[in-house]
């Protein structure tokens, strides 16, 4: 319906949407399929339609005006987010311009205005130009159009020099230097033929002529077929017949699409997305289903069992993929045999067949299409293989797929295919999802998935204001909550549901111009499929699971944890004030990891020969680091976190066996053992080399081959082993033998100060032993220390900060978090903040330590903060009126204070990326920090 004052134009139903589709088709028996498209106009494209001359005159005038019309006061051409968008679109608009100026005499009118308007341009392109971040451009094939158009501007005397230029070209040297001509000569079609006017001055165009067709020009995009026509010496009817079609679909306005017909895409993704159960329509009729399925059968029986995106152009997964999903939803079943035959690679699918980096969202397409085979018939073997390549990406970091810029609509995919998977096996269809870890695997990256998705819900009901956007979260959270949750988060995803299904409604009237999601060589939005999504998201429909037990288990919390742990979070500063939206599905999350984390109890130390209470911290670790990482925005992959959950119960072991084990070790074997510690901290080749344990892949003992003089003291010698597979399990760690060198041996250092520290404070404890005075009968204090030894915060800020593990687990941290043979403080202030940051926070670590352990360490007798001079009472200079666990958490806020200044100076010299990971590693040193103050969670020596 259009829009009025009086009736808003209303988001199309279901049914709606399938009738127009319906209608597209010819009545004439046999016709081939009706060739359309709703792809928005692409100034790009524009700009090279304006250039094609046919006996000097403009063919497409209307195309120029459009261009001159869309230049921005500032000079660009093009309002998208994407910064690529703004560049491709002004450089093409740009060529068009200079193009015109060559053949437009000084005189004639309008040469000012054109002069001024390049001028105008140039200036804004070279600032927009100045702040790429070439490295973050997703577009497909930016990096041989970009310098193919900067090439031909610099032979039109418009030169531009930017930062990234020499990573542009590196890129384009990359991407081309198997590119043969031949390539493009031959009747093979390759996806270059669609970038084609990337290769203007390294082809010879009239070679190509075979390639072009009257319905699809040069593999249906309308820029390669222009450079075609302008640069070839033959002119082609064929090429100038498909694009005055391209230019007539857009109503004569000018302003053509980055890729016409787009029918097989824009018909597939809707049925396959409209003809579901979880899509509530009416029935649509036998004859309908009919009329809509020979459309696909009829294509693909042209193309012998595969699509592209239009009839006749090359053949990808994705379309094939999600047009065999349209042809069970119509009730025809068709085997995906070529699907895999064509497309299949090691360990994943290929978009296409010569496809250099793989694409997220196609393999989802792919898995579900291979989910939706007949009963009996599903590929297992291809199904796990698919599953499991999507779950390594999701748990290796933030996903960046090359087909549609929004990270929910790879959100929603994933959980749409990791829900029927589930199904799937519920139901005896999909075997062995143990293998693999699956079941525990699916759970914790849908929980991941959840989370983030109603993390970013906004308080008007949308996800980043955008229609689209807000329907691909609708339809994530409406998948999810098929699963077997809790009463209350299920109400709680389905508020999440209708506050987004509010504001679809109220803005669906209102135009849109934030939904330029998909991906060609500019952003685009397909009109059709804006629709489908929006239509299909207000009318979700739940579908009703009888979930077995085995996969219930998986999601399930006890709800008196939940409850216990819901106060304790709430009780801290660190989450005051802040959004978690739904706790239970961190804790399911946690609950997982946690399980997943018992498997590593005795991976380098046996807990039994460990005289020690129970672990019970086993619990807290992973709590603690997915609460945090959920916190903030979960910035830390699961692949990084699983690795610091690891080194965390490592490093709580550690401090047990120094507490319990080698502290009972005599002062000569202590030596012994710290001696050889030392020499092996020294080793430049142990950080370096490759072979050694991975003990977080698999449970591997290396053995020492100590010196004679450990061999003669069995309990040195254990000790030895012990500690020396902890120090390899961080130094060979592979984020340490990627790193520089330099940082490979500061980590040797920082592990053996781990040890020693804990050694130090074995030796303090002793000697705090020896000091008893006795008050008042058979009343017993500590003697407080004296300053002849060292001062207080000459102890807080060095022994007792140490062996606290901050310093060596930033480090580690920090290697996890840089790219491989680099490191993230990689220039001298950024090394001096971040020592700085490390040494408040280890300080306040210790400090917060200190004050909730303060009773245990007194029955122990162990050396706490509260035994220095100054704390212990008013004699030493304390007011009656100031306790001293008081002055103990000033001063763990003092420290904060520094910790925060340093922060601050630190994200000035690094991105903002390492930043917002870095602030994950903090907020958990911080929480653990504030657990221990509500709870202590540390073992007892027995």
């Amino acid at each position: 319906m259009d829009s009025t004052n009086n009736n808003p134009r209303l988001c199309p139903s279901p049914n709606d949407i399938i009738a127009d589709l319906v209608a597209l088709d010819d009545d004439i028996a046999g016709a081939p399929p009706r060739r359309f498209g709703s792809f928005s106009g692409a100034i790009y494209d524009t700009a090279w339609l304006s250039m094609i001359r046919k006996k000097k005159a403009r063919l497409f005038l209307e195309c120029f005006e459009y261009l001159l019309a869309a230049q921005q006061e500032s000079g660009v051409w093009g309002s998208n987010s994407a910064q690529i968008d703004i560049i491709l679109n002004s450089l093409a608009a740009l060529l068009a311009l200079v193009t015109q100026q060559r053949s437009t005499s000084p005189q004639s009118p309008g040469s000012s205005s054109l002069h001024a308007r390049i001028e105008r341009g140039q200036l804004a392109v070279q600032a927009v130009l100045q702040n790429w971040a070439v490295q973050d451009s997703v577009h497909v094939g930016f990096e041989i159009l970009v310098p193919s158009l900067l090439n031909q501007l610099s032979a039109c005397g418009i030169v531009f020099d930017f930062p990234g230029h020499s990573t542009l070209m590196q890129l384009h040297k990359k991407k081309l230097q198997k590119f043969k001509p031949a390539s493009v000569y031959s009747t093979q079609s390759t996806t270059l033929l669609h970038s084609i006017e990337a290769l203007v001055g390294l082809i010879d165009f009239d070679r190509v002529s075979h390639h072009c067709k009257e319905d699809t020009g040069i593999f249906g995009s309308p820029s390669a077929t222009a450079a075609y026509l302008i640069h070839s010496t033959t002119w082609d009817q064929n090429a100038e017949s498909y694009l005055s079609k391209v230019v007539s679909s857009t109503g004569g306005t000018g302003h053509v699409p980055s890729a016409y017909p787009t029918c097989v895409f824009e018909l597939s993704w809707s049925l396959s997305t409209l003809l579901t159960p979880r899509v509530s329509s009416h029935a649509v009729s036998a004859r309908e289903k009919d009329q809509l399925a020979l459309r696909f059968e009829r294509t693909l029986e042209a193309q012998s069992g595969l699509v592209g995106f239009t009839p006749g152009v090359l053949e990808d997964a994705d379309d094939t993929a999600r047009s065999l999903m349209a042809l069970r939803c119509l009730g025809k079943n068709q085997s995906a045999r070529r699907l895999i035959e064509i497309f299949e690679a090691a360990d994943h699918f290929r978009t296409y067949r010569w496809e250099g980096s793989p694409s997220f969202s196609a393999n989802c397409n792919v898995l579900l299409a291979l989910l939706g085979e007949a009963e009996g018939q599903l590929d297992q073997e291809n199904i796990k293989k698919t599953l499991a390549f999507l779950l390594n990406l999701d748990e290796s970091g933030p996903i960046h797929d090359k087909w549609n810029m929004s990270a929910q609509y790879s959100r929603m995919l994933f959980v749409q295919v990791l829900v029927l998977t589930l199904e799937k096996y519920n139901a005896g269809h999909v075997e062995d999802l143990a293998s693999k870890g699956f079941a525990g695997r699916i759970p914790g990256a849908i929980c991941r998935q959840l989370s983030q998705t109603l993390s970013d819900q906004k308080p008007n009901g949308s996800w980043d204001d955008s229609l689209e956007i807000t329907s691909y979260s609708i339809i994530t959270v409406g998948y999810a909550l098929s699963l077997p949750w809790s009463a209350k988060l299920k109400d709680d995803l389905r508020d999440s549901i209708r506050q987004g299904q509010d504001y679809v409604r109220a803005k669906y009237s209102t135009p849109d111009k934030t939904d330029f999601l998909w991906v060609e060589k500019v952003s685009y939005r397909s009109l059709l499929l804006h629709s489908v999504y929006c239509s299909a998201a207000l009318h979700l429909q739940v579908v009703d699971v009888p979930w077995t037990p085995s996969i219930a288990d998986g999601f399930a919390l006890q709800q008196g944890d939940l409850k216990k742990t819901q106060n304790l979070i709430s009780s801290l500063p660190l989450f005051r004030g802040e959004r978690l939206p739904s706790l239970e599905l961190v804790l399911v999350e946690a609950r997982l990891m946690a399980a997943q984390l018992k498997l590593f109890r005795n991976s380098l130390f046996s807990r039994s020969d460990i005289p020690m209470t129970a672990d019970k911290y086993l619990e807290f670790i992973p709590m603690i680091w997915v609460a945090c990482n959920h916190k903030n925005g979960q910035r830390l992959s699961y692949k990084i976190t699983w690795e610091m959950v690891l080194l965390s119960l490592l490093n709580f072991q550690v401090d047990e066996y120094m507490e319990s084990v080698v502290a009972r070790v005599p002062q000569a074997g202590i030596s012994l053992l710290m001696g050889h510690l030392k020499d092996q901290s020294k080793s430049a080749s142990m950080a370096a080399t490759k072979t050694g344990p991975n003990f977080a892949n698999g449970l591997s003992h290396a053995d020492v081959n100590p010196s004679s003089g450990l061999l003669k003291d069995t309990q040195v010698h254990g000790a030895f082993k012990a500690l020396s597979r902890f120090m390899q399990h961080v130094t060979q760690h592979w984020s340490l033998t990627r790193s520089p060198v330099t940082v490979q041996q500061e980590m040797g250092l920082e592990i053996y100060n781990f040890i020693h520290a804990h050694n130090e404070h074995n030796r303090e404890n002793a000697l705090l032993a020896t000091r008893k005075v006795v008050k008042g009968g058979s009343n017993t204090t500590s003697q407080p220390r004296t300053s002849q030894e060292q001062s207080y915060i000459q102890w807080v800020r060095g022994t007792a900060s140490d062996d606290t593990s901050c310093p060596f687990s930033f480090l580690f941290v920090a290697c996890l978090i840089s790219k491989p043979g680099k490191h993230c403080f990689d220039n001298p202030r950024a090394q001096y903040f971040s020592k700085s940051l490390c040494r408040h926070l280890a300080t306040m670590c210790r400090q917060y330590n200190d004050y909730g352990s303060a009773a245990r360490d007194a029955e122990e007798g162990k050396l706490n903060s509260l035994n220095f001079l100054g704390f212990c009472n008013a004699e030493y200079g304390l007011e009656n009126d100031c306790p001293a666990k008081d002055s103990l958490m000033a001063l763990a806020e003092f420290e904060r204070a520094g910790m925060e200044l340093a922060m601050d100076r630190l994200s000035s010299v690094v991105p903002r990326r390492c930043i917002e990971q870095l602030q994950v590693f903090i907020d958990v040193t911080d929480m653990f920090g504030q657990v221990y103050i509500q709870k202590d969670i540390a073992s007892r020596v027995v």
